[in-house]
C-alpha cells in the first residue's frame, strides 16, 4: 500500500497560463509529502523547461526529478511525474505561436488532460485532482457541450448534484446556480435545487471540518433581498420554506436571505462559514475582490477531492513568464489539507 498522497495535476489549455503556473508550482512543492502525476504531453513539459532557461528563471530553485511515463504504474515518488496518457500526444508540435489563441486543439488537449486526471482518480491511482484554467471556448471548438470544468466532472463521475465553492482569506462562497445566462437563473432556482445543494455542502464540512455546527448565510435572489415582496417574491416562496425543511437540523444553521450588496459592504460573510449565493456573479465578483489570486475552487459532492485556481487562461499575458502560481499553489495545498484530514491515503 501506498501512504503518501498522489495528486492528478491537469495541465489546462496550452495556448495559456495553465501549463506555466502549474510547473511553477510544481517546483515549490515539497515531494517528500505527496507525489503529483501531471497529464500533459512530455513534449508540452519540455517546452516548459526550455522556456524557463530562456528567462533565466532555473537559478531561483533548481528543477526535481521529472519521470516521463506513458502510465500509472510507472509513476515513482519523489518525482514530477509526467502521463502522457495518449499516443497521439506524441505526435504533436507546441510552438509560442499558439499563445493566446482559441484552438480545437488546444481545447481538446485540456479536457483530455482532465479526463485522465479524473480516470485516476476514479481507479484509485490518484487521492485528488487539480485542474489548471482551460479556455471555454476553446473546448467548445473541440466539441465539447459543457460550460466547464464543474459540469464536466458531474457529468464524468456520474454525480446526482455538485457545488462549487471558492474559498480563500476565511470566504467560503458556494454558488446555487453556476455557468447560466443571466436571463435563465430564475428558472434554475427552487426548493429541491437549495434544498441539494445545502446538503452537499454539509456533508463536505461534516466530512473535513465536523467540530461544530456549520453556519450558512443565504443571499437573496432579488435586489435588497425583495424588499418584502416589493422587488420580487421569491425570498418568500422559494427561501422560507428552505429554512424551514433545516429548522430542526442539529448541523446546520441557515440564516438570511440577506441583501447581497449590503451583506459583503458590512463584511457580514465574517460571521459565517459559509455563504451561499443564488447565482454566479452576486458570489464571484466580490469573492475575487477579497481573494483574487489566492482563492481555490473546490467542487463539492465528487467522489474524491477537486480543486482549482480562481483565475482563467489569461492570454493577454501567456509566454511572458509574469503568471503568478499562488493560486494553483494554493489548489494543490488546499487538497493536500483535505486529504490529511480525511486520511484516506491507502491506494489499490
Amino acid at each position: 500500500m501506498n501512504t503518501k498522497p498522489r495528486l492528478a495535476v491537469s495541465i489546462g489549455d496550452p495556448n495559456g497560463i495553465g501549463p506555466e503556473v502549474t510547473f511553477k508550482m510544481l517546483l515549490a512543492l515539497d515531494l517528500s509529502l505527496s507525489t503529483p502525476i501531471v497529464s500533459a504531453p512530455h513534449l508540452l513539459f519540455q517546452r516548459l523547461i526550455e522556456e524557463q532557461n530562456n528567462f533565466n528563471l532555473g537559478a531561483i530553485r533548481t528543477i526535481p526529478t521529472i519521470n516521463y511515463i506513458s502510465d500509472h504504474s510507472q509513476v515513482v515518488e519523489g518525482a514530477i511525474n509526467v502521463l502522457e496518457s495518449l499516443e497521439s500526444w506524441s505526435n504533436l508540435e507546441f510552438s509560442s505561436c499558439n499563445y493566446g489563441q482559441i484552438t480545437a486543439l488546444a481545447g481538446e488537449i485540456s479536457m483530455q488532460s482532465v479526463f485522465t486526471g479524473i480516470q485516476l482518480c476514479l481507479n484509485k491511482h490518484a487521492h485528488a485532482l487539480v485542474t489548471a484554467p482551460i479556455s471555454k471556448e476553446s473546448i467548445q471548438l473541440a466539441g465539447y457541450k459543457v460550460p466547464g470544468h464543474t459540469e464536466y466532472l458531474m457529468e464524468q463521475t456520474g454525480a446526482e448534484d455538485v457545488v462549487m465553492m471558492l474559498s480563500g482569506r476565511g470566504l467560503n462562497i458556494c454558488l446555487l446556480t453556476t455557468h447560466l445566462p443571466l436571463k435563465s437563473v430564475v428558472y434554475h432556482i427552487n426548493k429541491t435545487i437549495f434544498i441539494s445543494k445545502i446538503r452537499i455542502i454539509c456533508n463536505h464540512f461534516n466530512t473535513y471540518k465536523s467540530d461544530r455546527k456549520l453556519k450558512i448565510a443565504v443571499l437573496g435572489i432579488n435586489p435588497h433581498a425583495g424588499d418584502g415582496g416589493v422587488l420580487g417574491y421569491e425570498e418568500q416562496e422559494i427561501i422560507e420554506p428552505v429554512f424551514e425543511s433545516f429548522h430542526n437540523d442539529p448541523t446546520v444553521e441557515l440564516t438570511g436571505p440577506f441583501p447581497a450588496d449590503a451583506f459583503f459592504g458590512r463584511k457580514q460573510f465574517l460571521k459565517y462559514d459559509v455563504v451561499l449565493a443564488t447565482y454566479h456573479d452576486q458570489g464571484l465578483i466580490p469573492f475575487k475582490l477579497w481573494s483574487m489570486g489566492r482563492g481555490v475552487n473546490c467542487t463539492l459532492g465528487l467522489p474524491f477531492i477537486r480543486t482549482s485556481p480562481d483565475h482563467g487562461t489569461a492570454f493577454d499575458i501567456v509566454g511572458k513568464w509574469k503568471a503568478e502560481p499562488d493560486s494553483m499553489l494554493e489548489a494543490y495545498k488546499v487538497a493536500l489539507a483535505y486529504l490529511s484530514t480525511s486520511q484516506k491515503t491507502d491506494m489499490i
